[in-house]
């Protein structure tokens, strides 16, 4: 008995066919949903770093004189 050439659906893990990468719609939106809010998540996060060392460099070139 062998075992089909398949893989899994990224988000629920059930098997599909090689050519697909996800099982439903609901998977791939729910994927979708993910990727932009992780997607924000690091706009915000490197979003506020620019912001700490831009005040950082402001102090040092404010107290410097």
């Amino acid at each position: 008995m062998a075992i089909q050439q398949h893989r899994h659906c990224i988000i629920c893990e059930k098997a599909i066919p090689t050519d697909e990468k996800f099982c439903s719609d609901r998977c791939e939106s729910i994927y979708e949903e993910r990727r932009k809010k992780a997607r924000r998540t690091q706009l915000l996060f490197y979003g506020s770093f620019a912001v700490i060392i831009g005040w950082f460099l402001l102090m040092a070139f404010t107290q410097g004189g």
